[in-house]
């Protein structure tokens, strides 16, 4: 018993993050399954890198959709942007701490 209690707190000790969390936003649109797959992998990354993740829908937004409709899901922090369409967790985490 003791030994579960222990491994549990050091587990809560490892996922719990100190740092601000990083402001992203993911775009995607309804019914769109390589964006509920890219939102998924995005969440997991999100155990490890702390995220505050603004999801946008650009089908609400004529302009938007002009410029990521073709291209969604896509993840923007700041000026970057990354095409997650098939992209590994391991690749997300790496494109938000560089």
């Amino acid at each position: 018993m003791r030994g579960d209690l222990r491994r549990a707190l050091a587990l809560v000790r490892r996922r719990t993050h100190r740092a601000p969390p990083r402001r992203v936003r993911f775009y995607e649109k309804p019914d769109c399954g390589l964006c509920l797959e890219a939102h998924r992998a995005l969440r997991r990354v999100g155990l490890d890198v702390p995220l505050d993740i603004e999801r946008v829908d650009v089908s609400a937004d004529a302009a938007l959709f002009d410029r990521y409709g073709l291209r969604i899901p896509v993840l923007a922090m700041g000026e970057r942007e990354l095409d997650m369409a098939g992209v590994e967790d391991q690749a997300i985490a790496a494109w938000l701490r560089g």
